[in-house]
């Protein structure tokens, strides 16, 4: 019987692990210009700056979350997309200051 008890916890963490969903986000810019983006995957307040291209991924069971983009340059074009579990749920474009939204995971 004391096997049997941690073999099904064992079982339990894995099944919950395998629930997770798979987020992946990407943000481009149309010029060199550095862009100052906040989003999950951030260690700290101050946001990543970037050039032209950022991509990360996460994993999560049930999540809420928005990603910002600013540039100082009016000029530069900025688009974030957002994929959860391989589908395109987000594509947003603008100029200066561009936010995805919210976006729910469940």
């Amino acid at each position: 019987m004391i096997i049997a008890i941690p073999a099904m916890m064992f079982g339990g963490c894995s099944e919950k692990n395998s629930n997770a969903n798979d987020v992946r986000f990407t943000i481009e810019a149309s010029t060199d210009q550095p862009v100052r983006i906040y989003c999950p995957t951030d260690q700290n307040e101050s946001g990543t700056v970037i050039n032209n291209h950022y991509e990360s991924s996460f994993k999560t069971d049930t999540a809420v979350f928005s990603i910002e983009a600013r540039c100082h340059d009016d000029a530069t074009l900025i688009t974030i997309r957002v994929w959860v579990n391989g589908k395109l749920v987000k594509e947003v474009s603008g100029n200066k200051y561009l936010t995805s939204g919210t976006i729910t995971v469940e």
